[in-house]
């Protein structure tokens, strides 16, 4: 039974991909068909509009607010989406009788619900700097992440307009 993409990764993923869009040529189109494109191969299928559109939303609110260092913002969210629960305790990718990126049996996201996720965090990073991501954390880390610990890496190119 195939299984939606875990908020928390979705959230993770589109904050990447609005950091990844602000340092290279390409648009913000192509960033969110390439990981939509990623996320639909593991979980039932995530719109690219979901994507951009998010991550536009996080541009927006960084954008609004005048925000000095957004790609540090941005890096801040994903670790803490990634290494922390809802509840603040720390995320455990595999547990004895579970794995979080097996997914969830219902859809937990919209466009508006990722973007309200991120606000709140947003302005609470610029009056506790402490909730800054580790300078040496990489995705990399994630303690059994296995295949989202390449995500950062994903290339991209011109073809990948192209197609599907």
């Amino acid at each position: 039974m195939s299984k939606y993409c875990p908020e928390w990764l979705l959230s993770a993923t589109v904050a990447l991909v609005a950091q990844r869009y602000l340092v290279s040529p390409f648009g913000l189109d192509l960033f969110a068909k390439k990981y939509a494109q990623i996320l639909s191969e593991r979980y039932l299928e995530i719109a690219p509009d979901l994507i951009e559109q998010s991550a536009e939303g996080f541009l927006r609110v960084l954008a609004e607010a005048e925000a000095d260092n957004a790609d540090v913002a941005l890096g801040s969210y994903a670790y803490h989406r990634i290494t922390r629960a809802e509840n603040g305790e720390p995320r455990r990718i595999k547990g004895v009788f579970s794995n979080a990126l097996d997914g969830t049996r219902t859809e937990d996201y919209t466009v508006d619900l990722i973007i309200k996720g991120f606000r709140p965090f947003f302005f609470q990073l610029r009056s506790k700097p402490s909730m800054v991501a580790p300078s040496t954390w990489t995705w990399k880390q994630i303690e059994n992440g296995e295949w989202i610990t390449d995500l950062p890496d994903v290339e991209i190119s011109l073809l990948d307009s192209f197609g599907d």
